[in-house]
């Protein structure tokens, strides 16, 4: 398909039009709001969903937009999508959503503006894991505390059975094991 665009473009240029060339994002079919997430633009995002594209549109790597800027870091996007209509709870290829790849960065803002828009605690990825668990095994007090706080399962199991408690055990978390256990964690 790219070869015929280019040798569409190159007998109208041979014939004498003068044709503007086409946007690299048109070439490759990216569409306008996943560029403009990618470059962190929130007022473009804005724009976007103001002409009806979806929020909830991957990128072409299959990951869902919120989880792509969430990624990036880029807050002002991340809450232009969400007031747009992004689902928290979209998974990317890996199982994962934007509150675990927020905990996996320890991005304390971004984890709280998606907890406060109602992103599931209890959702696990393609081993089991959960944000819990993320952010216990990294060491993450202030991200363990607010998934406590939004009622996060101290007690999930992953694939190989190990709870919050197991990984924060693992990585000598002292008080990180210590925030589970007062929350009901069990190895």
């Amino acid at each position: 398909m790219i070869r015929r665009t280019f040798l569409s473009l190159a007998m109208t240029l041979s014939a004498g039009a003068a044709v503007a060339q086409p946007a690299p994002s048109d070439l490759f079919g990216q569409k306008q709001i996943v560029r403009a997430v990618l470059d962190g633009d929130a007022e473009k995002v804005r724009q976007a969903l103001l002409k009806h594209e979806s929020p909830n549109q991957t990128a072409n790597n299959g990951s869902p937009l919120l989880t792509v800027a969430v990624r990036a870091g880029h807050i002002p996007v991340v809450e232009t999508l969400l007031k747009g209509g992004a689902m928290p709870d979209a998974v990317d290829p890996e199982g994962y959503t934007a509150l675990m790849r927020a905990t996996e960065k320890g991005d304390v803002e971004i984890v709280e503006i998606l907890l406060r828009r109602n992103a599931s605690t209890r959702v696990q990825n393609r081993q089991g894991q959960t944000a819990l668990m993320i952010a216990s095994s990294r060491g993450y007090a202030e991200i363990v505390r607010l998934l406590l706080e939004k009622k996060a399962d101290p007690n999930s199991r992953d694939f190989t059975g190990r709870t919050a408690l197991g990984y924060a055990k693992q990585a000598n978390r002292g008080s990180i094991e210590a925030m589970l256990r007062r929350a009901g964690g069990k190895e």
